[in-house]
């Protein structure tokens, strides 16, 4: 047994008293602390490259749309998944009932514009839902409003249009 004094000598006596437990002395315990920090070392550099690896998984994965949720005429942007835009003003264009407010220059002081403007409003969302049912699209914003990477975003333009000719034709 190496002569050791001091507090390391004491510790080193008093550890080789406990049953089960026989250390080789100060340099065993000297080689355990740098095992200790070979160990730590290890561990850091596993949960580094464990956080990049997530993060790059992060980027891999599908980028969300990225939606003006005041340009929102159909769905909730916050729950989206397969987005949509529509030209409002040409399927305003496309009904009747606004067709009239334009053809008579009514503004908004006109009783008869806010009677034509509410229908003209129904007209519109019950088209653009109408196509968005029919497309598969969860959501409805104006023409630019919404963008998303590595997509396409449909234009339910035409859709919207064909669907209010369908509703003057079948009545409101």
């Amino acid at each position: 047994m190496p002569k050791v004094s001091g507090w390391r000598g004491f510790l080193w006596v008093l550890v080789g008293l406990v049953p089960g437990f026989a250390p080789e002395g100060p340099r065993a315990w000297a080689q355990g602390e740098e095992t200790k920090r070979a160990e730590e070392t290890k561990k850091a550099e596993e949960t580094k490259k464990a956080e990049e690896t997530k993060k790059a998984e992060e980027t891999k994965k599908e980028a969300r749309p990225v939606i003006d949720a005041t340009q929102v005429y159909f769905g909730r942007a916050s729950a989206c998944k397969a987005p949509a835009v529509v030209d409002a003003d040409r399927v305003f264009r496309s009904i009747s009932e606004y067709k009239r407010i334009l053809d008579l220059k009514l503004t908004d002081k006109d009783a008869e514009y806010s009677l034509l403007m509410v229908k003209a409003s129904r007209r519109f969302r019950t088209a653009i839902e109408g196509a968005a049912a029919d497309g598969g699209n969860d959501l409805v914003a104006a023409l630019g409003s919404v963008t998303w990477e590595g997509h396409e975003v449909p234009d339910l333009t035409d859709a919207s249009i064909r669907k209010v000719e369908e509703q003057a034709r079948t009545g409101p």
